[in-house]
């Protein structure tokens, strides 16, 4: 009898850890151009120039930022990862395959022109999908990126890793600004 009970207290002290650990399941990733600071669910922006990220984990079904004498509430759907862009400026970005085996095949013009015109169409927001796993968020917006809350964006301003470990795939994703994006597109088009 003595074991039964031993047993059972271990069963619910392992569903409290699990209940515990796992929260809500909600991951906001904040991107804004100023300072920001976080109490809770609750985001105050001192807007200002200089890019900033702070990643939170929320248990409510939405965020609040205040700027100033204003503010606006995000809703949070579903569990998963967010990214709320709070910066001046529309921020584009899209998965990315890593950590497979490297391709060394040669680009060529038509490949250029391609990438080109999927990047002109990503800056507007009309090459969009889900499937693809590509985003456009402008100011003022969120938008939920993944179920996966332990996904890896990587933010404006910040170059890709150049390897990562084990070989095996992760699920990261890449965004710019749409500044950033022109002056690729610029680059780009220096080569055709």
């Amino acid at each position: 009898m003595h074991m039964k009970k031993i047993r059972q207290s271990i069963a619910a002290l392992l569903v409290l850890t699990v209940s515990a650990c796992g929260g809500s399941g909600k991951k906001v990733l904040i991107m804004a151009s100023g300072k920001i600071e976080v109490d809770g669910s609750t985001i105050k922006l001192e807007p200002g120039t200089t890019h900033n990220e702070q990643e939170i984990s929320v248990s409510e079904d939405r965020v609040t930022v205040i700027t100033g004498a204003s503010s606006a509430d995000y809703s949070l759907s579903a569990p998963g990862l967010y990214l709320l862009n709070i910066k001046t400026d529309t921020l584009v970005g899209s998965y990315q395959r890593v950590g497979e085996a490297a391709n060394t095949a040669k680009v060529t013009q038509e490949d250029l022109q391609k990438n080109i015109d999927s990047l002109e169409q990503l800056t507007t927001g009309s090459n969009v999908s889900e499937a693809k796993r590509n985003f456009c968020i402008p100011p003022k917006q969120i938008r939920k990126i993944t179920d996966n809350t332990n996904a890896q964006v990587i933010g404006p301003y910040l170059k890709m890793p150049s390897s990562f470990e084990g070989g095996k795939e992760h699920e990261i994703y890449k965004f710019s600004t749409n500044k950033e994006i022109r002056e690729t597109i610029d680059k780009l088009k220096k080569l055709q």
